[in-house]
Formats: C-alpha cells, sequence, structure tokens
C-alpha cells in the first residue's frame, strides 16, 4: 500500500467529519487508522563514535492531542544500507519506553514516568507495544541500550511506524530517525 493513502485518508477524514470529530477512522474491511498525523521529534545516540560502547539510542514520538486513537505501538526499522547494522542488538529487556520531563528539548531524555511496554527485537525492527496504550496529548521516547555502536562510520536511517489499537491496526508512517556515526572522536 502506498504512502500516499496513509496521509491523504487521515486529511479527507479531518476534512469531512469536521475538527471535533469522536470517531476513530475505520475501513469496511475492519482495519482502524489514525485521524492525524503522529510526529517523530527527536532521533539520538548518546556515543557517536564508531565502536564505543555503552551507547543508548533514543527516539521521541509526539501523539497530539487532536488524535482520537491512542498509540498503541511502535516499530523502528533498523538500518540496512551497510548490510547488518554492526551493533549488538539489545535484548528485549534492554528497550524501554517513557514519557520525558522535556519533550520538546532537543537534548538527552530522561523519564518522568516510565511505561509498561513489551518488546520485540529482530535484525530489521524494534517494536515495542504499550500497555495500556499511550493516550492522546502525549510525547513517548523509546530508548534502547547498552548497546555497542556500528563499526561502519556513516548515515543510519531508522523507519518509525505507529499502530492505533486493534486486531486489524493500519500503519502510520512517522518518519525517518538520521544518526550519524563518526570515526575517531566527537569532532
Amino acid at each position: 500500500m502506498s504512502l500516499g493513502k496513509h496521509l491523504i485518508l487521515p486529511a479527507a477524514c479531518a476534512l469531512l467529519c469536521g475538527a471535533g470529530a469522536a470517531a476513530a477512522i475505520q475501513f469496511s474491511s475492519g482495519e482502524t487508522a489514525f485521524n492525524g498525523p503522529l510526529r517523530l521529534l527527536r532521533s539520538a545516540v548518546s556515543q557517536v563514535t564508531i565502536e564505543d560502547y555503552p551507547a543508548y539510542y533514543q527516539f521521541a514520538v509526539e501523539a497530539p492531542g487532536s488524535l482520537d486513537e491512542p498509540l498503541a505501538r511502535l516499530d523502528i526499522g533498523l538500518p540496512t544500507e551497510y548490510g547488518p547494522f554492526g551493533l549488538n542488538l539489545p535484548n528485549p529487556s534492554q528497550v524501554r519506553a517513557f514519557i520525558p520531563t522535556q519533550p520538546y528539548v532537543q537534548a538527552p531524555q530522561y523519564p518522568e514516568r516510565v511505561l509498561p511496554v513489551s518488546a520485540r527485537v529482530s535484525e530489521q525492527v524494534i517494536s515495542v507495544v504499550f500497555d495500556p496504550p499511550v493516550g492522546p496529548g502525549n510525547v513517548v521516547t523509546v530508548e534502547w541500550g547498552p548497546v555497542r555502536n556500528p563499526r561502519m562510520d556513516g548515515n543510519y536511517l531508522f523507519e518509525v511506524n505507529a499502530f492505533p489499537p486493534g486486531a486489524m491496526a493500519r500503519s502510520m508512517y512517522v518518519g525517518i530517525g538520521r544518526i550519524v556515526i563518526r570515526r575517531g572522536g566527537r569532532g
């Protein structure tokens, strides 16, 4: 399915349903979807040099208050530009999520409130399920670590997708998190 459908349908519903609509988007197939976009606020790593350890990766996503559906799951696609990512993938127990103390600051995020999650880790994606889902009007930070940074320097692109609750939830593309790993220090 094309990215255009993901962006056009919520916008069309907002125009047709009006700003005060209280119903989530539900398709005749039974799929549910967000009624508006989520926003990737920040992607960062605590260490930027190749093979640094420990490194902590963070991705902050805003679920605007105008959404009719809560955020049930985030999938963070791992980069494949250079073949296997080159880091030790985190254990699912090393993946956590929290409501940050200063969500809009472009600096390391610290938890105001840790969220209960379950995580699944594969070589292609880190999937985080929120239990219970995160309500509209919140910013959530997903963090994993400690892990070792890749052996190769470069731009690493992580694709972030969000899902509302439901057995037939339709994913929404949130954005690309770009993390730069350098050779030989922070300069």
